[in-house]
């Protein structure tokens, strides 16, 4: 009976290791490129070229483009309270224009829409400008009279000048044209309830890949002060300013610590003689683990050109 029970033992200790080595080795090979074989997406296309801060010659110190979190990571020596991170990545995901404004507007234009002055412009008074109720309310406080045709064409031309905009993009707002007429209608109703307009419209959701919620979340907030390929800058560049490409971030870091970083902050080593400093990358609270593991298996899938 003994040996019988001693058999048993060894035979699922046996089991144990094996099903510990088989999750070793998906581990291992979902590290290389996260959950491989997923279906691809002809929507969705690479990242690529430089940084928006390096389009426009900025550095992180004389610009607050990219940073409308107004948060940044611990210091060295802060106690940090551990946390979980979520890395599941939903085949199909629905994105609301709240979600859609905070992937691709608020790292500049904060979660208010006001910007910050006068570098960075409020998208309020604009999307206010497009509203047929305030128009007309302007109109009559300024004693002019103008006919139904005349407002609503005002307003529609004010409409079109904003989905211009954020398609081309402006001499410091990088284009968005990657996103589709359905985003922008999405995100511009959303932006007629956050501008407070009296007849806002009613909200719009959009379904989309795993796929294009990473593509959206790189271009709308990471492409700002990261270039898509490029060595890992030394450790007295980065002391100096420099920013890693997300080439280098991706192949150097795995998925969950590239959450952990962009969600809460970490401190990294700088200097000639490396020292732990807290990082300037702002702390993008107000991204979901999912929404930034989506980022990076777009990374992986997609890799940067």
């Amino acid at each position: 009976m003994a040996a019988h029970t001693t058999a048993l033992r060894r035979l699922a200790l046996s089991a144990a290791v094996s099903l510990l080595a088989l999750a070793l080795t998906v581990a291992a090979a979902a590290q290389q490129r996260p959950w491989p074989g997923a279906a691809q997406d002809p929507a969705v296309t690479p990242f690529s070229g430089s940084s928006w801060l390096h389009h426009l010659g900025l550095t992180l110190r004389n610009t607050w483009l990219g940073q409308g979190s107004g948060r940044y990571g611990p210091t060295p020596g802060q106690a940090i309270q551990p946390r979980a991170e979520s890395l599941g990545v939903r085949r199909a995901v629905t994105l609301t224009g709240e979600d859609l404004y905070r992937l691709n507007c608020q790292a500049c234009h904060r979660s208010t829409g006001e910007g910050a002055p006068p570098e960075i412009h409020s998208l309020l008074g604009p999307v206010q400008g497009s509203s047929l109720a305030i128009v007309q309310q302007r109109l009559r406080e300024q004693h002019r009279a103008a006919g139904t045709r005349e407002v609503q064409a005002d307003a529609r031309r004010v409409h079109d000048q904003i989905l211009t905009r954020l398609h081309q993009g402006g001499t410091r707002m990088p284009p968005r044209d990657y996103l589709q007429d359905a985003d922008m209608a999405a995100l511009f109703a959303y932006l007629t309830r956050l501008a407070g307009t009296p007849d806002a419209q009613q909200p719009l959701t959009r379904t989309v890949s795993w796929a294009r919620l990473g593509e959206i979340t790189v271009k709308g907030t990471c492409h700002i002060c990261h270039d898509a390929v490029g060595p890992r800058p030394t450790d007295a560049a980065l002391l100096d300013g420099a920013i890693p490409s997300l080439q280098s971030l991706v192949a150097s870091k795995p998925v969950a610590e590239f959450v952990r970083k962009a969600r809460d902050g970490a401190v990294i080593q700088m200097g000639d003689v490396a020292t732990p400093h807290r990082g300037r990358m702002p702390v993008f609270y107000y991204l979901t683990d999912e929404e930034i593991a989506a980022a990076y298996m777009y990374l992986s899938t997609y890799p940067p050109r």
